[in-house]
């Protein structure tokens, strides 16, 4: 067994269950102010230190967990900020956590959650390779053997569900405290039987350092977009349906150049607000339904802005081939004009045979032009057709893609719903549900 003659120790735990008062007990002296208060998770992280037998004890106080009056982002975001000072605040790490639980108090969701969420800070082995569990109330449990007659290792063995699976899972490390005891012996009983689970802990030689801490950086990463997630949904939201409704507003036009300006311009819209979504989901997946949807989105403002393109092109060379057409009717006009001229110079035609060219001439301008105007209004029906099927397809995409966002919208009406009528349970519940 090794004996370190300094001792580190992170406390961690849910709110409420004496962890301050704990430090105290250790410390044997009142070090750390204990409040069950909303202040006691945005307090700055607090150490101090004292002798004991020889054996310099460093004791961290970290912020509280599972406060049911906070809002789930904001506190998500304090508890993140303090868990990296109290990480920060011991550079060579910690020899162990000691996991602060209350005696009496029965084993809850909300305390299930808090170890769930630990573990999302700390990293899935933190609670096997570090933890000790310290459970306060000691007091309450003393007098409650006095007349049971059953121990503190008889009361642990008979413990059953998820309680069991957490003492099973720290190897069953745990030490009864009493924190409100004056009585030095039973204080210094105690701490010894503390530290002894200490040095058995860190007979291995090691301690949970800031590389462990960063090796539980994406998780700690998804958390904090969890905890984001519904605020960022309702904004995200809001913009996909803005930019549907443009984009059915300029389905609508006819115009072609002012309709492809829009869409252009509506296409920057999409893609600034799939790189916002991006930034934001910061690679953990926990926004993927957000992004496909308005990747959904780009891509159809893409194809229109294709279709509009390839009409507009469709449009100008229609209208390059009448003008031809016109060209050459025209020169054929005046080639008969002028053959016209020359037959009267050279023939001295009479009268009748002046009527019969000029009727001839007006018949052959006149199968001319109709020739013409079949050849362009069967080009004109052949465009309308395929333009007609084109637009009806890409507004049957929109109104998909619009169907999608409500169904999307309505799962997020749902999960708001949700949160106001369970405002009262513990905010973590919900990361744990997606990371379990």
């Amino acid at each position: 067994m090794m004996q370190s003659s300094d001792v580190d120790l992170l406390l961690i735990g849910k709110t409420g269950n004496g962890k301050s008062a704990a430090g105290n007990a250790i410390l044997k002296r009142r070090a750390f102010k204990s409040s069950g208060a909303f202040s006691s998770v945005t307090k700055r992280i607090d150490y101090e230190v004292s002798d004991f037998n020889g054996r310099i004890l460093k004791i961290v106080d970290g912020p509280g967990v599972g406060d049911t009056r906070m809002n789930t982002d904001e506190a998500v975001k304090l508890v993140m900020v303090g868990m990296e000072k109290a990480i920060a605040t011991n550079p060579k790490g910690y020899h162990a956590f000691l996991l602060v639980v209350k005696y009496g108090q029965r084993f809850t969701g909300e305390e299930q959650d808090t170890i769930v969420f630990l573990k999302k800070i700390f990293g899935e082995t933190f609670v096997k390779e570090f933890c000790i569990l310290l459970m306060s109330n000691g007091d309450t449990f003393e007098s409650e053997s006095e007349e049971t007659g059953q121990t503190f290792e008889d009361w642990c063995r008979s413990q059953t569900g998820a309680f069991k699976s957490l003492l099973s899972e720290c190897n069953n490390r745990i030490v009864l405290f009493n924190n409100l005891t004056k009585d030095e012996d039973i204080r210094d009983k105690q701490l010894r039987q503390l530290l002894s689970v200490v040095d058995r802990l860190s007979s291995k030689g090691q301690r949970y350092t800031d590389k462990n801490f960063e090796e539980a950086r994406d998780a700690r990463m998804r958390v904090m977009v969890d905890a984001q997630e519904p605020l960022i949904r309702d904004e995200t939201m809001r913009e996909v349906s803005l930019i549907l409704q443009k984009l059915e507003q300029i389905q609508a036009r006819d115009h072609f150049e002012t309709k492809l300006d829009l869409l252009e311009a509506l296409l920057v819209r999409a893609e600034a607000l799939l790189k916002s979504t991006c930034d934001l989901d910061r690679g953990t997946g926990a926004l993927h339904e957000i992004v496909q949807t308005v990747k959904s989105i780009i891509s159809t403002i893409s194809d229109e802005i294709k279709f509009t393109i390839r009409n507009q092109k469709e449009s100008q060379r229609i209208k390059k081939i009448e003008e031809e057409l016109k060209r050459k009717a025209d020169e054929e006009t005046e080639r008969v004009r002028q053959q016209f001229e020359l037959m009267l110079k050279q023939e001295r035609l009479a009268d009748e045979r002046k009527a019969e060219i000029l009727r001839q001439q007006e018949k052959t301008r006149e199968e001319l032009e109709r020739k013409m105007r079949r050849e362009r209004e069967e080009r004109q029906r052949e465009h309308a057709i395929q333009l007609e099927q084109e637009r009806r397809e890409h507004i049957r995409r929109t109104e998909e893609l619009e169907k999608e966002y409500r169904k999307i919208k309505e799962k997020n009406d749902e999960s708001v719903l949700s949160k106001v009528v369970s405002g009262i349970t513990w905010p973590f519940r919900k990361v744990a549900s997606w990371f379990s």
